[in-house]
């Protein structure tokens, strides 16, 4: 190397610059990067996947920092690969689109990565990306399998590294709410239905917790199947079948021949995963779809574990009608460009309405059915009565009192924006006359003479006897009385544009609404 001349950094043994310049692509793993002139993340990516590219080189610790983004390569997530993101790489669309400068530094609940990993850690990892393939039998793009949470726990441990207590999980939560100044902001927190969790919420952090409706219908579910004791034995034997032809190439052909030969789609079995009552629901279905070529495979198979009878058949088909609709309501839930805890009220009525009304073949079906019913109503029955639940059910402009199932919830939760809305009129009232008072004071002396002394006087008493609880009934009288939106519309365009209508409802609905922190373990 000549002298003055700036040592070439390591990093460019592993990327290559594209035409322009302003991308880089690693060569070990294919991925690309956006180039900003230094070269620390991509030491970074070389350090957490491809640490051997680094063993042997001294690596320059003074570059700036945080310049570089990642490109996502996919025009949305994938349902059959995932690509694995460590936590300090990972950044929403809105932080990538402003200056790297600009972004927040966020606090997470997760540790620094370690610089280098060493042989045994590398093996450790590689066992547990084996078991996700081999134990769960799913894409990598499952990220709930004990599998994975295994190999994510050996690449990223949790920063609550203590036990996992309500005070130490309060105290990481505290440290996150205080680095992005939320603390304030957060109305309720929504959670799983751990003790710990909801200790940590109710004890430690004071705050409204409200339990997640989606993980509570999945304990439903899983509840009804265990406690079924023909449902189970028959899921047990469809997961037999699915996994006699996941293991025998020979079964898979023959299935894949007799599809050929009906001229039907070429479709494979697909597993079910134990923690998650809607793949049972995949697997069934998948079953039912290629009962036909199934059947008839298995008939000429020698060591082909036993089929599904005729009753069993029927047995499943009323487990699809009957599981569908939950289906159905944990995708509504999910939903992240709008809020969802105003529907939880209607979904759940809904839920309990076509359980009652839905018709089913077999005894088993409808002690199953019998079964859930009976569970959702003792686990989520009683959310017309919550609140925060109510309370933003009804300033749903699409909802209002139409979506509870007992005129009761319904006045209650009229009477609970009441008082709310009443409070904070008479708030802001006191807030006016305090200033209308200095500005009095500031001006008696030339109003003393003023020809409008006595009209000021007399609107002076009116404010002061005006009364807010009158003022809210008739602000909710009002917005109860324009038609309901359209369920397929955004309730926020709704708001939007009646801001300046009801400003004190549409504060309190940002509140119910929309400002709730959703915490998962």
């Amino acid at each position: 190397m000549r002298p003055g001349c700036k040592q070439r950094s390591v990093v460019w043994e592993s990327f290559r610059k594209n035409s322009d310049g302003k991308v880089v692509t690693c060569q070990v793993c294919k991925k690309e990067f956006k180039y900003f002139g230094n070269t620390t993340n991509l030491k970074e990516h070389l350090k957490r996947m491809h640490p051997f590219k680094l063993n042997t080189v001294p690596v320059n610790e003074d570059d700036p920092s945080d310049q570089l983004q990642t490109i996502n390569n996919a025009s949305g997530p994938s349902t059959s690969s995932a690509s694995f993101i460590s936590p300090s790489q990972s950044v929403t669309s809105k932080q990538c689109s402003e200056p790297p400068s600009k972004r927040p530094r966020q606090l997470k609940l997760f540790g620094s990565t370690k610089n280098e990993l060493t042989e045994t850690e590398i093996k450790e990892i590689d066992k547990c990306v084996v078991k996700i393939i081999v134990s769960d039998y799913q894409p990598l793009s499952i990220v709930e399998n004990v599998g994975f949470l295994e190999y994510t726990k050996k690449l990223q441990p949790l920063e609550v590294k203590d036990s996992h207590t309500g005070l130490n999980i309060a105290t990481a939560l505290t440290h996150i709410f205080n680095e992005w100044s939320i603390a304030n902001k957060i109305v309720t927190i929504v959670s799983d239905n751990g003790s710990n969790i909801k200790n940590a919420i109710n004890e430690h952090l004071l705050k409204y917790h409200h339990p997640c409706v989606a993980h509570t219908l999945n304990l439903s579910v899983n509840e009804a199947m265990n406690r079924n004791f023909d449902v189970h034995q028959i899921l047990k034997k469809c997961r037999a079948i699915v996994g006699h032809y996941k293991h025998s190439s020979l079964a898979t052909g023959k299935l894949r021949d007799l599809q050929s030969q009906m001229n039907l789609p070429l479709l494979k079995v697909k597993q079910d995963v134990s923690t998650r009552w809607n793949s049972s629901l995949t697997m069934i279905e998948r079953l039912l779809t290629i009962k036909i070529p199934l059947t008839a495979s298995m008939s000429s198979l020698p060591r082909a574990p036993d089929c599904l009878n005729a009753s069993e058949w029927e047995v499943i088909s009323d487990c699809v009608k009957i599981l569908k609709p939950f289906e159905n309501i944990t995708s509504e839930l999910s939903g992240e460009n709008y809020p969802t805890i105003s529907l939880v009220i209607p979904l759940i009525r809904g839920l309990q309405y076509m359980l009652k009304n839905l018709r089913t073949e077999t005894t088993i079906g409808i002690e199953f059915k019998n079964k859930l019913i009976d569970v959702v109503g003792r686990r989520l029955g009683n959310l017309e009565k919550d609140k925060i639940v109510a309370k933003s059910t009804l300033l749903d402009p699409r909802l209002k009192k139409t979506a509870f199932g007992l005129q009761e919830n319904a006045d209650n939760a009229h009477k609970w924006i009441c008082e709310e809305l009443t409070n904070m009129i008479r708030a802001k009232n006191d807030n006016t006359e305090i200033t209308e008072s200095d500005t009095t004071q500031s001006t008696s002396s030339a109003n003393i003479c003023s020809v409008w002394k006595h009209f000021d006087d007399k609107v002076a008493q009116v404010k002061i006897t005006s009364n807010p609880n009158a003022t809210a009934s008739i602000m909710i009288r009002q917005y109860l009385e324009i038609p309901p939106l359209d369920r397929k519309r955004n309730p926020l365009e709704f708001w939007k544009q009646y801001e300046v209508t009801f400003p004190e409802l549409y504060k309190m609905q940002l509140n119910v609404g929309i400002l709730v922190m959703i915490l998962k373990k």
